[in-house]
């Protein structure tokens, strides 16, 4: 198969994934987590018997998931038969066994009742799935390498690979917020409940693993409990938020525009996601904002993956004044 067409391919992979994690970002913040109870079908049906929009978006989701997982199947044939295609396969073949991974997971959600752990593990597997096949589609893409007459003293690499560990962690955080229905436990910004100190509790998250047969579709925390893992999120937005705008300040500094505009891109989604983040507290939670929030979190790993794609591409392997 031409180069052109497996790039293509791959183009579609990563968007199919996007819209599945934005579907799923759907499902678990409109309560339709359980909508459909079993699983592969909808109470023993292909489909939803009724129109139900709770039902038929779990089963749309179930579906383009089914799609997704034959997409993945046909890119690592592809790339082991191509010529070119031994240096994708292996980050190919990770992204299959993640999915299948992702596909596990997805059962024991519904049979778990929405477990706050198993829905968070969910999320985080599909991020990485689709930076995975974002890195892939780069490297399919990508005419060149990228020469620069000066970059400055500091490697960006390690930088950038800490950012998205930073970024992955701070997804975590995100998505055990929102699985245990704790996003409004600190109503107000930058106080929590009107107060600027409060005393954590993380005793929860034992009683959340030692908990059997509980439907997990509302919170199971007492009030210390929520606020503590409320916090935790908020506090590593924070953290993270200054790293990313320090990383994309060194990248901006680069010579190279392409840099610069990577650094750029990052910032502004940074500073997007902040917004949102805080749009939802203040808004308490609307629906679209929530959604929005998910698509931040992703296109910010997408923009790391891209400048780690970029360092990697320079001509330039020490760097000097």
């Amino acid at each position: 198969m031409p180069q052109i067409w497996f790039t293509r391919l791959l183009f579609t992979a990563s968007l199919l994934a996007f819209v599945l994690i934005l579907l799923g970002s759907y499902l678990r913040l409109s309560d339709a987590g359980l909508a459909c109870p079993d699983f592969p079908g909808c109470d023993g049906r292909l489909f939803p018997a009724d129109t139900n929009v709770q039902a038929w978006s779990a089963m749309i989701h179930r579906y383009l998931a089914i799609v997704f997982s034959l997409f993945m199947v046909s890119l690592v044939i592809i790339a082991e038969r191509m010529k070119s295609g031994p240096r994708y396969s292996s980050q190919l073949r990770l992204a299959l066994l993640l999915t299948l991974f992702q596909g596990w997971l997805g059962y024991l959600s519904i049979s778990m009742l929405l477990h706050p752990v198993v829905v968070t593990l969910h999320l985080l597997t599909a991020m990485l799935i689709l930076s995975l096949l974002w890195s892939v589609y780069l490297n399919a893409a990508s005419t060149g390498a990228i020469y620069s007459e000066r970059l400055p003293g500091i490697n960006l690499k390690p930088w950038t690979i800490i950012a998205f560990i930073l970024v992955c962690v701070q997804i975590l955080l995100g998505a055990f917020t929102s699985s245990n229905y704790v996003s409004l436990a600190c109503p107000d910004v930058p106080t929590c409940q009107q107060q600027w100190l409060h005393a954590f509790d993380f005793s929860g998250i034992y009683q959340l693993l030692s908990q059997e047969n509980i439907n997990y579709q509302s919170s199971q925390l007492s009030n210390p409990q929520s606020i503590s893992i409320h916090l935790a999120h908020r506090y590593g937005a924070v953290i993270t938020a200054a790293y990313i705008l320090f990383l994309s300040l060194m990248a901006t500094r680069k010579n190279a525009a392409v840099y610069r505009s990577a650094g750029l891109w990052l910032a502004f989604i940074l500073i997007l996601q902040m917004q949102l983040g805080i749009a939802n507290i203040l808004l308490l939670l609307p629906l679209p904002v929530a959604i929005a929030h998910t698509a931040g979190a992703v296109l910010l790993l997408l923009s790391l993956v891209y400048l780690h794609h970029l360092i990697r591409r320079s001509k330039v392997s020490i760097y000097t004044h």
